[in-house]
């Protein structure tokens, strides 16, 4: 389902209802409508892909030079995870008394 065909099932459920009900949702519909209809042209899937790629390369980069630092400075690693693996043992520890 598109948002043209969205927009259509709402309109009609909105031709549906009560008096009350309708006025309170074609002022919203006509807000929504006049949003979606400026602002989905501009949508494309290739800004979607675009984006998708943006995402994985940066966070390819992130895991590389965690991946680097990590066998560089393994003891920083290992004395963090001790660190928070006590820090949670002592809350769960505490909360069993």
């Amino acid at each position: 389902m598109n948002i043209r065909e969205a927009l259509q099932v709402l309109e009609s459920s909105a031709e549906s209802g009560s008096e009350e009900l309708k006025k309170a949702f074609t002022s919203e519909y006509r807000n929504l409508k006049k949003v979606l209809t400026e602002y989905a042209p501009d949508i494309s899937w290739k800004k979607i892909k675009e984006a998708k790629e943006g995402v994985v390369d940066f966070t390819v980069d992130k895991v590389e030079r965690l991946d680097r630092s990590s066998h560089e400075h393994p003891w920083y690693y290992i004395g963090g995870v001790g660190l928070v693996a006590g820090i949670v043992g002592f809350l769960l520890g505490r909360g069993s008394k």
